[in-house]
């Protein structure tokens, strides 16, 4: 069967370790306005830290950052959401109900992406995602051609050579680890900071800080996966006390800029995406802030999601917390629906489709046979996994996999597939050190004639060579490829492959030390996939 190389997202070059790597972290200012997005870059710096994740399902809004050489090859290539719409919500603090959904074009907002660095790197470019998708490289290079912005090798010196200067004088803030297990470059890292906090309430944060912690890691989902996540607690004082409340003529000279009923919305809070990167960055790695959690000094209720996910001091916060870093940390959809229906194309997220029947559905497969799909509401103990209608802002049309789940309700269990999911984004950040003995399990679902690349944290580097073993198992009635590739020193090349007529498919391979990955691949057919490896140290 004829296979074509892909690009490859997010993955080190030759010389750059996974988890040792030289990094590039860029953080870019986004104006959004009618005429569209512009891009300006704010800051710089290097490292040796781990390359952001990529995002397991990607979306047709994702950017992407590109680097190039002088002779305009591609180095590098790393997805990102596009953080310019905020999806608004209120709950009900006393049903965990949704009562108001809204969606905010944001004026301007602040991303942050880490990419390996390159010697050769003449300059990086920000891709509109429209139609962009994984697997889709005809529509990238189409989109590529026309970069909506690009910045320098001049302007990234600037920028390393000022943030050296700025590194040097310092910002007001300090750091506390609350929950330590190991390193950032291993680790998914949740980052706790306050605002409106004046320095005789330091040990109020402290205890408030610690109060989010706990309930965290209370929480089930969070406790099983504890060993893979730190917590830090980020300390910097404000002026006044309290926050911005401006439906009530309330202002604060705080650190932050947190506002609670920002944009018409009662519940919603809003924090200064620049002045949080800022004060967060001056005490973390630049792998060292995966998730960063903003907290008011206020009992208001209230909080947002996007690239920085935001809550109060509420009875209820950590509920509110709890969803919101769900589509934060781990894209999930909204399960409730109530809002803006779309149904034009299959969504990007885990936990909501289009599909209607067991087949090809993203959790078809884990749907015990004894279950009736579509699946009727007050039939199943809640819980049971099935095909129920409504999700995503969509009454009909759209489908969620059990009847209430914390992503339709606060309070509610996670249920199966949001944990499930869950699992994949906490494994891109904490690979435990088993010696390559112990074997992997990964899971995912591809489309027709699209292909996924794993581990999804990047390539995997073996410092002594061995046996690579990997075990794909796919749906019936599908043809999956099971591809591996290896870094050359100037390109990634197919070391070997197995494309037999199935969707099951076994490579035994022994190879030498280097950086490697390998690819799941439909040649024919859609639907969920598992892949068993052992790659040696």
């Amino acid at each position: 069967m004829k296979h074509s190389l892909p690009f490859v997202l997010g993955l080190a070059l030759a010389g750059q370790a996974v988890y040792a790597a030289d990094g590039l972290l860029l953080r870019v200012k986004q104006d959004n306005g009618r005429g569209g997005s512009d891009y300006e870059l704010v800051h710089a710096q290097t490292g040796q830290f781990t390359s952001t994740p990529q995002p397991v399902h990607p979306s047709a809004s994702d950017l992407y950052v590109v680097g190039r050489d002088r002779q305009g090859r591609e180095l590098f290539r790393s997805r990102v959401a596009n953080p310019a719409t905020l999806h608004a919500e209120s709950f009900n603090p006393e049903t965990g109900e949704i009562e108001r959904t809204q969606k905010v074009t944001l004026p301007q907002t602040v991303f942050e992406v880490r990419v390996p660095d390159n010697k050769t790197l003449d300059h990086v470019e920000l891709v509109g995602g429209q139609n962009t998708e994984l697997g889709n490289e005809r529509a990238f290079a189409a989109a590529a051609a026309k970069p909506a912005k690009r910045f320098d090798r001049k302007l990234l010196d600037r920028l390393l050579n000022g943030n050296e200067r700025m590194m040097s004088m310092g910002l007001q803030a300090s750091s506390v680890l609350l929950h330590n297990t190991g390193p950032s470059n291993n680790r998914m890292d949740i980052v706790l900071i306050g605002d409106g906090y004046t320095s005789a309430e330091m040990g109020k944060w402290a205890s408030d800080a610690q109060k989010v912690a706990n309930g965290m890691l209370a929480d089930p989902l969070f406790g099983a996966n504890k060993a893979g996540m730190n917590i830090r607690r980020v300390d910097v004082v404000s002026a006044q006390s309290g926050v911005d409340e401006p439906d009530k003529g309330i202002y604060k000279n705080t650190a932050l800029g947190v506002q609670i009923g920002c944009w018409g919305l009662d519940r919603l809070v809003c924090a200064d995406d620049n002045l949080v990167y800022s004060n967060v960055g001056s005490v973390t790695a630049a792998d060292g802030r995966d998730v960063i959690v903003v907290i008011a000094n206020s009992t208001r209720y209230g909080g947002a999601g996007g690239s920085i996910a935001t809550m109060t001091m509420h009875t209820s916060a950590i509920e509110l917390a709890l969803h919101e870093i769900g589509h934060t940390a781990f894209k999930l959809a909204d399960e409730y629906d109530y809002g803006s229906c779309d149904t034009s194309r299959e969504p990007s997220e885990a936990n909501v489709t289009l599909q209607s029947s067991r087949n090809g559905g993203k959790w078809g497969s884990l749907i015990p046979a004894n279950i009736q799909v579509p699946t009727p509401t007050g039939t199943y103990a809640n819980g049971t996994l099935g095909l129920f209608r409504g999700g995503r802002y969509c009454t009909s049309g759209m489908y969620r996999p059990t009847e209430n789940s914390r992503m339709r309700t606060l309070g509610q269990p996670w249920h199966a597939v949001n944990e499930r999911r869950a699992g994949v984004v906490f494994a891109t950040y904490y690979k435990p050190d088993n010696g390559g003995t112990t074997p992997v399990t990964v899971t995912g679902s591809v489309a027709n004639k699209q292909w996924v690349n794993l581990p999804s944290a990047g390539a995997h580097t073996s410092n002594l060579g061995g046996n690579f073993k990997l075990q794909l198992t796919g749906p019936a009635n599908t043809d999956f490829e099971l591809v591996l590739y290896k870094w050359s020193g100037s390109a990634w090349a197919v070391v070997t492959s197995a494309t037999g007529p199935t969707s099951s498919e076994t490579i035994n391979y022994a190879g030498t030390a280097g950086h490697y990955y390998f690819e799941v691949k439909s040649y024919s057919g859609a639907g969920n996939f598992s892949v068993t490896y052992t790659f040696p140290k």
